[in-house]
């Protein structure tokens, strides 16, 4: 019998604060000071499929608190289908999860860049400056993580404070400018309310990708088991009353009409609060916005081939570490793949690809919601001397949520999308032959 090879990381450094600014960081990245224009085009009903959306996320945001009480392992939810599935299932899971990481760090570099160049406009108007300065960005947040996973977590808790305060001032000072007739009508005249929260859902539904972060470095977090499931809810409920509440204020403030229009909808609000002084610092704002969350992106796309490595599902080279617990092979491949995408945009034909990449890779991690929503039934029902291993009501509740929450998303994607999420799941496959035969010949 093959026997499998998992090293605990002795390194427990990430504690609630920092594990708490992974869920956060991952999730608020630039939809928030984007996303209610497109809303607006839907009409205040919009703000129901915020609640909605925001009620699916907290679901799953409980069962993964739950798995991580009673199995605090790295991996996030590549290790729920594992234990539930087997190793097959379980690496699909693992693989899709890798994919959207490092093809979102490559957009997401693209898009710091993309703002960057209203302070400095040579980057919209030179493809090999936005190239090179594109790549700076991945590979500076890169260095950081592979400095040690303690380095990255400082950076993840210092963005994660810069990029939240904005979003709490500007809708708090806000609601001293509310006209309460821009919330009418609440939706177009040939809608029915029910077409317009589902479209809002729809446009949602993707912002709350990340809630799990805090379950995937789970051999580098102190106590692994509470604070896992404590920063999981925390940070996830926070982020829900962030962006509903940000979106309630914004609909307050703008006309529908000019708001659906808007290619700055939060700056906009922001200069009609305080004036236009302030447009430059908002802008400072989204862009640590952005960077936090490719730094937290960045550690997971390491974590994750790390984990399954150490399992022999994954070729052996990315189980390296440093002294520290690091793996810097993962982080470096990983990061590699992400430049050879970024390097495709060059061509402007192309750069619109990256857009079906990054959306395959969150559709894939939308399978790995829904099968570890699945996996939570299976595990709970062998015996445990745990007492948070019980199918509780609450827990039927909160996986059956996430279980929609997951079957809605994926409903909702593209056929297309489809075809290229199962043609991603088959192109893994050689990479799982290969993990098996390592961990084969080190049996």
């Amino acid at each position: 019998m093959m026997k499998t090879k998992k090293t605990l990381s002795t390194h427990r450094i990430f504690g609630f604060w920092t594990a708490t600014s992974l869920v956060i960081g991952n999730m608020i990245g630039t939809g928030i000071f984007f996303l209610p224009a497109s809303l607006a085009s839907i009409g205040s009903i919009s703000i129901l499929g915020w609640l909605v959306t925001a009620f699916g996320a907290l679901c799953l945001a409980f069962m993964f608190s739950r798995l991580s009480l009673v199995y605090p392992k790295s991996g996030g939810p590549y290790t729920h289908s594992r234990d539930a599935f087997g190793n097959f299932v379980g690496f699909q899971m693992g693989w899709g999860y890798w994919i959207m990481s490092w093809t979102s760090n490559a957009a997401v570099s693209i898009a710091f860049i993309g703002y960057l160049s209203l302070f400095f406009p040579m980057l919209s108007t030179h493809r090999w400056v936005s190239f090179l300065g594109a790549l700076a960005v991945l590979w500076s947040a890169t260095i950081i993580n592979c400095i040690g996973l303690r380095a990255g977590g400082r950076v993840q808790l210092i963005t994660t404070i810069l990029k939240v305060c904005p979003l709490i001032i500007v809708p708090l000072v806000g609601l001293f400018f509310i006209d309460m007739q821009n919330y009418f009508p609440t939706h177009k005249p040939d809608t029915s309310l029910f077409q317009g929260v589902s479209s809002a859902f729809a446009l949602t539904l993707w912002a709350f990708i990340g809630l799990e972060s805090a379950t995937v470095p789970a051999d580098s977090v102190q106590d692994p088991g509470r604070t896992i499931a404590r920063a999981t809810l925390f940070g996830t409920g926070l982020v829900a009353i962030v962006y509903l509440f940000t979106t309630i204020v914004l609909f307050g403030l703008i006309p529908a009409n000019t708001l659906a229009h808007s290619n700055t909808p939060f700056v906009d609000a922001a200069i009609l609060i305080f004036g236009t002084w302030v447009g430059p610092v908002v802008g400072i704002c989204i862009l640590i916005s952005i960077y936090g969350g490719l730094n937290g992106w960045i550690l997971m796309q390491g974590q994750v081939p790390h984990s399954m490595a150490q399992e022999g599902l994954f070729p052996k080279a990315f189980a390296k570490e440093s002294a520290d617990g690091t793996p810097i092979f993962s982080l470096l491949f990983s990061s590699v793949a992400a430049s050879i995408l970024m390097f495709l945009t060059l061509d402007n034909t192309l750069a619109k690809r990256i857009e079906m990449v990054v959306e395959v890779g969150s559709v894939m991690t939308i399978f790995a919601y829904l099968f570890s929503a699945v996996s939570t039934y299976v595990l709970f029902r062998t015996p445990t001397k745990n007492a948070y291993a019980a199918l509780t009501p609450a827990l039927h509740i909160a996986v059956l949520g996430g279980a929609l929450y997951a079957v809605f998303a994926i409903y909702g994607a593209e056929v297309r999308t489809l075809l290229y999420v199962g043609i991603g799941f088959i192109i893994g496959i050689p990479f799982y032959l290969w993990g098996r035969r390592d961990a084969a010949k080190a049996s």
